[in-house]
């Protein structure tokens, strides 16, 4: 079921991180607009979502292998807080678009909020999540691994 989690999220997260860049480059190509200081966040959360892209790809294979008896690769301490960082990012995100529909009410505020702010506060929330249980997996992985080990190292002492 983990595994499946993780191929879901790499899905979710292509358009989630690609549509902000992409909207920008938009923009900036064929709406000939200047470039603004207010357009750095979209590219900055583009540049979150790959490089949380590239943080599930690379541990993907993590559930499959915790659950065997071996060692776990290893993941750039950078990419976990990256990828937390984006999931944060898609939740203020989201938050921030709520308080905007309560200040500035719409006609469509239920469509929005169905098809715009659930998503995203989803997404960003489960991004974290899961990078905190994955986290919480390895070291409970560790710590049974090593177990093992000095178990192994002991031998069989019942003689």
């Amino acid at each position: 079921m983990a595994h499946f989690q993780k191929i879901l999220l790499l899905v979710l997260i292509v358009p989630l991180a690609l549509f902000p860049g992409g909207l920008i480059s938009y923009v900036l190509l064929f709406e000939q607009l200047k470039f603004e200081i207010s357009m750095w966040i979209p590219i900055g959360i583009s540049i979150l979502g790959v490089c949380s892209f590239i943080f599930h790809l690379k541990t993907k294979r993590f559930y499959k292998l915790v659950q065997n008896e071996v060692d776990l690769p290893n993941v750039d301490p950078i990419f976990w807080i990256l990828d937390v960082a984006f999931g944060i990012a898609y939740i203020a995100i989201a938050f921030y678009l709520t308080y905007l529909m309560y200040k500035f009410p719409a006609k469509k505020s239920l469509f929005i909020v169905l098809v715009l702010i659930i998503p995203m506060f989803i997404a960003g929330a489960w991004t974290v999540f899961e990078a905190f249980y994955l986290k919480r997996a390895i070291q409970i992985h560790k710590f049974a691994h090593r177990h093992s080990e000095i178990e192994d190292i002991k031998g069989d002492v019942t003689e």
